[in-house]
């Protein structure tokens, strides 16, 4: 004999299940937020370069968050290697401690805006012998379409009016500014070509030429030229770094 049977739900079991089933759906909704929010968490590919020479090589301290630091290289013959880091409004270097009380405290030797961009190069500039005498530091968009191949940047580091030419290049720079100048070379010879440079300084209200060189122009290669100070003799100073686009 067939048996009929229907299964019957009590309404507060009915409440449960689907105070489960919601329960779990909103769990599984805020952990899928958490984890597509963890994995847009905007970074920078941040690289630094740095002059004049300092007499301390030592890596320096980058502040990526409230008490968090890491070691980056700032060299000053090349480009520093890639750092990824959390995408900040402001870039700070300098040295961590600890105080008395166990504290995090955090010395700033130099500080620039951020910029967006996910490729940032920082331009760290010394005011003494040492980090510790403080540093300027300039932040520029490291990609194809800012400081790339058959580019000079030039940077005013010093106390005086710069201005100058490089190949087709004009420039004029007001101190601790910089410009970027695409120039055309000023001759080719046997498939090489060369760019003829000529800078000047004002002082005293008069113009007095300080450096004369020819270069030779690569399109694929960018080039850093820094005006500045020797923080020993005091001399006028040009210090040149060419790199390629990483």
């Amino acid at each position: 004999m067939d048996v009929k049977y229907t299964i019957i739900t009590p309404p507060n079991l009915m409440n449960l299940s689907h105070s489960k089933s919601s329960y779990l759906f909103l769990l599984l909704c805020v952990l899928a937020v958490s984890i597509s929010a963890h994995a847009q968490t905007p970074t920078v590919n941040l690289r630094f370069v740095s002059f004049p020479k300092s007499t301390n090589a030592e890596p320096i301290e980058l502040l990526i968050g409230e008490t968090k630091t890491i070691k980056v290289k700032i060299p000053t013959n090349s480009i520093s290697e890639t750092y990824k880091v959390p995408a900040l409004a402001t870039w700070t270097l300098g040295k961590s401690s600890t105080n008395e009380k166990g504290e995090f405290v955090f010395l700033a030797y130099g500080k620039a805006t951020s910029i967006i961009a996910k490729e940032q190069l920082v331009i760290v500039v010394r005011q003494g012998l040492n980090d510790a005498d403080g540093l300027t530091l300039t932040t520029l968009k490291n990609s194809d379409e800012g400081f790339n191949g058959g580019k000079y940047i030039l940077l005013n580091a010093t106390k005086v009016d710069i201005a100058g030419s490089i190949g087709s290049g004009k420039f004029s720079l007001k101190p601790n500014a910089h410009s970027m100048i695409a120039p055309e070379p000023t001759k080719t010879e046997s498939d090489r070509s060369y760019c003829f440079a000529e800078f000047f300084f004002r002082e005293d209200e008069k113009v007095h030429p300080f450096f004369t060189a020819t270069w030779r122009f690569n399109p694929k290669a960018r080039s850093m030229v820094f005006f500045y100070h020797d923080p020993t003799s005091k001399q006028l100073q040009v210090h040149t770094i060419r790199s390629y686009m990483p």
